[in-house]
């Protein structure tokens, strides 16, 4: 039996986020951060791109939990890099197209930080990778492909929870990792700062 010994909130709207801490059985609210992540991103566009998920990841964090200060506030910024380049969510089902026919054949990587928080204070932040490589698509396939899953709101214009996984050659990291959200690590956190528990 899992216990709560304090609130927790997800300051991100991502959907496939909230099922994945369902699905282990914790109890959260969730609260959207309000953070530009346009001007955000201009920021620390310098930085190497894992770091600059990590750097959005604590930003969302932040501008949650420091009105939550008696909860425990988790957010995740996730980033997919082809040869240097950061692929944007594709938005519409053309650019979801185009973005896939430029994976097809080739190795991209995605980046997931992750951030937990109380009040003011980092508590823990990380950053993850995973490598992946799609087998090469035919235009009919990524049309097909596209048009069953709607992966408009996903890095990389895939659902690797879905239908998405049939993309792919070769995929080396965590699956939590490429769905955005790190939560083996974030499970053993959340029970080092007593956050939750197991009990008969």
């Amino acid at each position: 039996m899992l216990q709560h010994h304090a609130p927790i909130i997800l300051a991100s709207g991502s959907v496939i986020r909230q099922q994945m801490l369902k699905n282990v059985g914790l109890h959260f609210s969730v609260q959207p951060s309000g953070v530009d992540e346009d001007a955000l991103k201009a920021t620390v566009a310098h930085a190497p791109i894992p770091e600059q998920a990590l750097s959005l990841a604590r930003a969302k964090t932040l501008s949650v939990s420091i009105d939550q200060p008696d909860a425990y506030t988790i957010g995740a910024d996730q980033m997919c890099e082809l040869d240097g380049t950061i692929l944007s969510k594709p938005g519409t089902y053309p650019k979801a197209e185009a973005q896939l026919a430029l994976l097809a054949g080739k190795t991209h990587f995605q980046h997931s930080g992750i951030v937990l928080a109380r009040g003011e204070e980092v508590l823990w932040s990380h950053h993850y990778t995973a490598r992946l490589t799609l087998r090469p698509l035919t235009a009919h396939e990524i049309r097909a492909y596209v048009a069953a899953d709607a992966p408009l709101a996903s890095c990389g214009a895939y659902k690797f929870e879905s239908l998405g996984r049939h993309l792919f050659s070769h995929v080396e990291g965590d699956h939590d990792v490429i769905q955005g959200l790190a939560l083996q690590p974030l499970l053993v956190q959340l029970h080092l700062h007593g956050v939750i528990s197991l009990a008969p």
